[in-house]
């Protein structure tokens, strides 16, 4: 990063908060939305300076991709990264990269596809998008959510999960120019192995799981190497 720089964080939420506490500890000035006060379907992005958009709000499906990208086409600043997801790739199966093609299949995937689609029209290599994998730290983790349950589907999958302080790495190193990103760590045990593991490790009633039919897929990254290598947390390991 620059010496310094503003960030204008939309969505300070578990994420971008613990981004805004990250980026003020490293000299840098920020300033946010929190879902409470701000709300893309009644208002535009905030006109306060900032050299760098970081935008970070759930699918807002009732409110049209072009109308929420339309909030904020005015805006100047010098980056736009954008928080999308893994989930657009839902009907692909095997290894999956940047260079793969989508296939979402729920209305959440295919808005934030489209949300994709129309920032790139408006912003060109100004974006950077970012799919993350599953998200854990900061006592996050699906094995919590998970525990007890009976007959999961799926699990022989493997997990595509990254840690939220590896994602934060990523989110303030990625270089201007790079259009896509995929944040998942390079670690995909199945996940019945891997939930049953953290069910032990918390104390917590172990999930039984049920194999699926469907091949197995793997979200990898063919760039992050380029710009990332010292993970925090690349086996999955703490929260």
């Amino acid at each position: 990063m620059p010496n310094t720089e503003t960030w204008g964080i939309v969505g300070l939420g578990w994420l971008g908060a613990r981004l805004s506490t990250h980026l003020q500890g490293q000299g840098q000035r920020t300033w946010g939305t929190h879902r409470h006060d701000f709300d893309f379907r009644s208002a535009s992005l905030p006109d306060t300076f900032c050299d760098v958009i970081f935008l970070n709000t759930p699918p807002l499906t009732d409110l049209s991709p072009r109308n929420f990208c339309a909030k904020i086409h005015s805006t100047t600043a010098n980056r736009i990264i954008f928080i999308s997801s893994t989930s657009v790739f839902a009907m692909n199966c095997g290894l999956v990269t940047e260079g793969s093609t989508p296939a979402p299949d729920t209305a959440s995937a295919y808005w934030l596809l489209e949300v994709e689609t129309q920032l790139r029209k408006n912003f060109g290599e100004r974006l950077a998008v970012i799919r993350p994998g599953g998200l854990i730290g900061g006592e996050r983790h699906p094995a919590k959510h998970l525990a007890g349950k009976v007959d999961i589907s799926g699990g022989n999958e493997k997990v595509n999960l990254i840690h939220r302080e590896d994602l934060i790495q990523i989110i303030t190193k990625v270089p201007i120019g790079t259009p896509m990103v995929h944040a998942v760590a390079n670690y995909h045990p199945s996940k019945d192995t891997y939930y049953v593991e953290w069910a032990d490790k918390l104390g917590l009633v172990k999930p039984q799981f049920k194999d699926s039919v469907f091949a197995q897929r793997e979200i990898h990254s063919t760039v992050v190497s380029s710009f990332y290598n010292d993970w925090k947390c690349p086996r999955l390991d703490f929260i």
